[in-house]
């Protein structure tokens, strides 16, 4: 793979929630993974629908979390969100957001999702007469999506490997140390003494469930220092360069990926088209 250094001169950059790394092309967008689980929901309750029996698929829960990969994949980037909430994310924090957490049905309905029984014959695994394949409603919804383990649709890990890959490859890279070492001279300067923008995020003073006034002031610093040392422009310019290389190096590999994607959120959208019409 390409050494991970910036090429040229870093374009300057400051919020990174609309940026996109060249590996997102090969990922699954939060938009496409909702659809993804909304089609397995379908494929599921109809599953269980066959043993003449009910599921009821859960309601999903409130958005919660970064808005997008690169959000705060630099620490935070964004002006006004430091301002108003520090290292928080308001409304949209994991720490004040209830995210779905559904019970599952029981009885009989539970063992026809999940395929597992202590009732087990010589057939397997029996609910109203009916076999129970293995793994359940569950993992019939999720291969009907995604293909069995060794079929033509099964993902690879590898995007998402490239994903964290480049991450860690970039943030020790002689670019980004340097740079580092430049947004904390800043920092240093403005009263704070942090090695890094990683590390700051994770001051143990910062995780309550809200914002405290320090937490306000260091992440305005923050924030000021990646905007006066044009971090996010360096870090984002060398992750970028990382990930064109790889691509290059594992083509094949990734334009095959890319095909079983277009494949798996076909089918999904066929699946959710179907149930809504």
């Amino acid at each position: 793979m390409s050494s991970p250094h910036a090429s040229g001169a870093a374009p300057h950059l400051l919020a990174g929630v609309d940026l996109t790394l060249p590996v997102e092309k090969y990922l699954f967008s939060t938009a496409e993974q909702k659809e993804l689980q909304s089609a397995q929901d379908v494929l599921a309750a109809r599953c269980v629908k066959g043993f003449g029996l009910h599921y009821e698929v859960p309601a999903s829960g409130s958005d919660a979390g970064p808005r997008s990969l690169m959000d705060r994949r630099y620490g935070v980037t964004d002006e006004k969100m430091a301002a108003a909430f520090g290292y928080h994310l308001g409304d949209i924090d994991p720490r004040k957001v209830k995210t779905a957490n559904p019970d599952l049905p029981k009885g009989d309905a539970l063992v026809v999702l999940t395929g597992r029984s202590g009732k087990v014959t010589k057939s397997g695994v029996l609910v109203n007469g009916k076999k129970v394949a293995p793994g359940g409603c569950f993992r019939t919804a999720r291969e009907a999506i995604f293909g069995k383990s060794k079929g033509n649709t099964s993902i690879d890990d590898f995007p998402q490997d490239l994903n964290r890959q480049s991450f860690f490859a970039s943030k020790s890279s002689p670019d980004v140390v340097r740079v580092f070492k430049a947004w904390s001279n800043c920092m240093k300067k403005r009263g704070f003494s942090y090695p890094d923008p990683l590390t700051v995020a994770d001051d143990k003073r910062f995780r309550g469930a809200d914002p405290v006034p320090a937490e306000i002031e260091v992440a305005r610093a923050d924030v000021g220092c990646k905007k006066e040392t044009n971090l996010v422009g360096v870090w984002f310019s060398v992750e970028t360069r990382f990930e064109e290389g790889a691509i290059r190096q594992n083509a094949s590999r990734l334009n095959r990926e890319l095909e079983k994607k277009k494949e798996v959120l076909a089918a999904a959208s066929d699946v959710v088209r179907k149930a809504d019409g």
